[in-house]
């Protein structure tokens, strides 16, 4: 009796599941055209009943998984909504290529949702303004200049222990575009861009994430750079509610090959000041060696004069006989 019931509640298990499985429907959600700016950053989108559905299940999307997902629900109707995760100001808004927020599932259908950048951020689309920074002038290139790949970067020195996340904002004076930096506890405080163009760079500002009471501010050490020399922009940053908070560069302090390298460089203004004379340490016996044989050479430098006086002197007697 056992084993039929068993065999029976297998046997339901199988049918419910195979009727699941024709009344589902699938849904891919994917990012597509993310700009590299944003690689490091998850995607988190939602799906319920509604925007105020407490129980919305979450996808998370980022570059482990491509930014891409599939899941599987019930036939209904849904609510689709798209975030960049810690993007709480909007400034990286994300919106279906078809304008898609409700899509009604049907049992046995697959569904493609495709998000995308949406363009101006919430704070530029109602002000016409840019929320972090002013943009310069435009500066005109060279004669000989072409828009060419080149790589920008920007670094960081700040008080130890400083952990929060640092977004850098610089603009090429030649082609008006805008790159921001992210920098990390985990990359050391320094990042790179390494799809930038050539050209005249200009640092326009610095934020810490989430710094709403501005208790963080920026200087830089040079305010516009050539890529012909080299972009590397150094920043340092004061915590204004303890400024006397001891600083140090992460990506230079921190680093081991850096450290190693400065270590080399530095190693003749490193060492200690030795004393224009050095005296020789030399043990007895050796100067004793080093006396003798002093005063041999000083008979062998005289051997001649002696010769040449005794040759001088028996010349003289025989004259006189």
């Amino acid at each position: 009796m056992r084993k039929f019931l068993a065999l029976l509640f297998a046997l339901l298990l199988c049918t419910a599941t195979k009727v699941y499985a024709e009344d589902a429907a699938t849904v891919t959600v994917a990012v597509k055209d993310f700009p590299q700016k944003l690689q490091n950053r998850t995607v988190i989108v939602t799906l319920g009943d509604g925007p105020s559905d407490t129980e919305s299940t979450v996808i998370v999307l980022d570059g482990l998984n491509n930014y891409t997902a599939t899941v599987t629900v019930a036939p209904s109707e849904y609510y689709f909504a798209a975030a960049v995760q810690y993007d709480a100001l909007g400034d990286y808004p994300l919106q279906e290529i078809n304008q898609t927020t409700f899509l009604q599932a049907e049992g046995g259908n697959h569904y493609d949702l495709i998000y995308t950048l949406a363009g101006s951020s919430w704070y530029e689309s109602v002000t016409g303004q840019q929320r972090h920074y002013t943009l310069q002038p435009l500066e005109t290139p060279p004669e000989n200049y072409e828009p060419k790949p080149a790589q920008v970067g920007a670094y960081l020195t700040a008080p130890v222990g400083f952990s929060q996340h640092v977004i850098v904002y610089l603009q090429n004076l030649y082609t008006d575009d805008v790159y921001d930096l992210e920098l990390y506890e985990s990359n050391g405080l320094a990042a790179v861009e390494p799809n930038a163009l050539r050209g005249k760079y200009a640092f326009l500002s610095a934020c810490v994430v989430g710094d709403a009471e501005n208790r963080y501010q920026f200087s830089c050490e040079q305010n516009e750079l050539s890529t012909e020399n080299g972009v590397d922009f150094h920043l340092t940053v004061t915590d204004t509610a303890k400024p006397d908070r001891e600083m140090n560069t992460p990506s230079r302090d921190q680093n081991s090959t850096v450290q190693a390298a400065n270590s080399f460089n530095n190693r003749n203004a490193d060492a200690p000041q030795q004393p224009t004379a050095v005296p020789e340490i030399v043990s007895q016996p050796v100067k004793q060696q080093k006396k003798q044989l002093d005063q041999f050479s000083l008979l062998l430098d005289f051997m001649p004069v002696v010769l040449v006086g005794a040759v001088l002197f028996a010349v003289c007697r025989k004259h006189r006989r």
